[in-house]
């Protein structure tokens, strides 16, 4: 036998298998509707509520004419709504260190920490903000941004430097 009249046998032995083989492609299925509804997302939001002011350890500063030592710590107040719904929402509020501007070396220096209270209550901080869950939605939240210059600061770095905390941000964001 040659190798085309091999090749032909077994195209058609293979064509045989595959068309047996179809007649007993059905299967029997069923479906059933189930009882469901729609799925919503969640939400989160922040927007400032009472304007801003700027303190120090001795009281209110005007922060555009104040000059930082190392050891100094001035402290942005503020407050916010909140808009976090989710049963299983999970945020940070903080201070966004890319949106403050100016000298690298006085920048590093100034260590930005967030505090963050409810009616008094302090929120948990989780190492980088304060804690914010669903139990937060509505709320107003008093927010303290503590920048503290870091008092190892040795010679002369930093000195003669700017920073530019007039327009930073203070963000909510999804814990992942």
């Amino acid at each position: 036998m040659n190798k085309q009249t091999k090749g032909a046998i077994a195209a058609g032995a293979a064509a045989l298998l595959l068309a047996g083989g179809a007649g007993t492609m059905a299967a029997w299925n069923s479906s059933q509707t189930v009882g469901g509804g729609a799925v919503n997302s969640g939400t989160l939001s922040l927007s400032q509520g009472t304007p801003a002011g700027w303190t120090d350890s001795s009281g209110p500063i005007d922060i555009t004419t104040f000059k930082a030592v190392p050891g100094d710590v001035v402290t942005y107040n503020a407050s916010f709504v909140v808009g976090a719904k989710g049963k299983n929402l999970a945020a940070t509020l903080k201070a966004d260190p890319s949106s403050i501007t100016g000298d690298a070396d006085l920048k590093t220096a100034l260590n930005p920490t967030v505090t963050a209270t409810v009616d008094g209550t302090a929120l948990p901080s989780n190492g980088s903000g304060a804690a914010i869950t669903q139990a937060q939605d509505g709320k107003t939240v008093a927010v303290q941004v503590k920048f503290t210059f870091d008092s190892a600061t040795a010679g002369t770095t930093a000195q003669g430097q700017a920073v530019n905390l007039a327009n930073f941000n203070v963000t909510l964001t999804q814990n992942a």
